[in-house]
């Protein structure tokens, strides 16, 4: 958790700028790499072992570690709200329990070892290149098909990051009283798409994607136990055949990784996938809806991780809107998801 400041440390730091405010961007980036290091060892795994809390000497030796180096971790871990102490004994906040265990609904581990393994090793590599040339010399998506491996790191991170949400945006779509197919353009780990399914008994679902990209997808589907609803089919969305007469399409998180000129033609190639009335749902961060501090911060590391990954960056809704209209669709409207924070939103229109 990043580091809250109290009143005095605000106002020392923050307001009269007596001591070095950085110093928190850095204790907040050693935060990050205790955390991974301690999901990678499995120590939050076993502090929930079920054995009540633990003292250093006990972890360490389920853990197979040096009980000095255990305790010293565990007393920064403690200081950034991850772990409770009490009489030298160990355990792991609420916080922890919801989500970084393996058995949470919201598990957001993942997440974190895909941005550590992936994305800020990709950074390392790029981010100055950007930043002088404009432009990353391939994408995240290019280097992960160089070593198929990080695709399944990738999806497993991003099934993590939609956990959160998945519930909210099921509920949110405007599903046709008599659909019963839906198909999920660059669905990837299907979770979408298969939580869609759970709230609406009549529908089956095609989750659409590069074939690297779909082993997560098939674990979900067999572990939800939809395998007579829900299907997987390998494919480049520009150039592969969805089949046809669906009723709900699901294109979540794929606008941002291209241009409006090519966002028309996927919203056109997938308007044929679809009966007459029927929906599409765009699920993306699009801009202007940032006003505090949190949102406006994730906004700017949303777009800046955009553009040095994928050479893209955050489109408006007006622009949405303008292509979904141009491709043969109408009444277009738009419901943000709050669980993911200031940004994400959702947007549905219906085929002409």
């Amino acid at each position: 958790m990043p580091v809250n400041p109290n009143f005095l440390e605000r106002l020392l730091l923050l307001r009269l700028d007596k001591g070095p405010a950085p110093i928190l961007d850095l204790f907040g980036a050693a935060t990050f790499e205790a955390v991974v290091v301690a999901l990678d060892m499995g120590l939050f795994e076993a502090l929930a072992s079920g054995d009540g809390p633990l003292s250093a000497a006990a972890l360490a030796d389920r853990l197979d570690a040096d009980e000095t180096a255990i305790e010293v971790l565990l007393t920064f871990l403690v200081a950034q709200g991850y772990v409770s102490e009490d009489d030298g004994r160990y355990q792991n906040t609420r916080m922890t329990t919801k989500w970084l265990l393996s058995d949470s609904e919201t598990n957001m581990g993942p997440w974190l070892t895909f941005w550590d393994e992936l994305v800020f090793p990709f950074w390392d590599d790029n981010f100055e290149t950007v930043v002088r040339e404009g432009h990353p010399p391939q994408t995240i998506y290019e280097w992960f098909d160089e070593e198929p491996t990080r695709w399944e790191t990738a999806q497993r991170g991003f099934r993590a990051a939609a956990s959160i949400v998945a519930g909210e945006v099921a509920d949110a779509i405007d599903v046709p009283n008599d659909a019963v197919r839906v198909l999920d353009v660059g669905g990837g780990h299907g979770l979408y798409a298969i939580e869609l399914c759970r709230t609406h008994p009549a529908l089956s679902a095609v989750i659409f994607d590069y074939p690297e990209a779909l082993d997560v997808a098939r674990d979900e589907i067999a572990s939800a136990g939809v395998e007579d609803r829900v299907e997987v089919a390998g494919g480049d969305y520009w150039e592969d055949d969805f089949g046809g007469e669906y009723d709900v399409a699901l294109v979540f998180n794929v606008i941002h990784a291209h241009s409006a000129e090519e966002n028309r033609r996927l919203f056109e190639r997938v308007g044929t996938a679809l009966r007459p009335g029927g929906r599409i749902a765009v699920l993306d961060q699009l801009t202007g809806s940032a006003r505090m501090p949190v949102g406006k911060t994730g906004h700017g590391f949303v777009g800046l991780t955009y553009l040095v990954t994928l050479d893209a960056k955050i489109h408006p809704f007006e622009d949405v809107s303008e292509w979904l209209r141009d491709a043969g669709f109408e009444d277009v409207n738009r419901t943000a998801i709050r669980r993911a924070g200031p940004g994400q939103t959702l947007v549905q229109a219906t085929k002409v």
